[in-house]
């Protein structure tokens, strides 16, 4: 599925910019991918407030974060 090869969950964001919002995630995440004008963040989804306050607070206009799963 979309996360080949990781956790059965993760989290997918959808934010402008884009290419800042994934900068920051991969400080706090090891596995982060771009799809569909999205990002695929193989991560616990309990870390989702975590992610979205500190995008926010980093001047990222989050549009969509929700849980995925395989």
């Amino acid at each position: 599925m979309l996360l080949e090869n990781r956790t059965e969950e993760g989290l997918v964001v959808r934010a402008e910019p884009l290419e800042l919002a994934e900068e920051i995630t991969h400080r706090m995440v090891d596995v982060v991918q771009r799809k569909d004008g999205a990002l695929l963040l193989d991560v616990d989804p309990a870390w989702a407030e975590a992610i979205n306050t500190v995008l926010v607070k980093k001047d990222v206009r989050v549009s969509e974060l929700a849980k995925i799963s395989r």
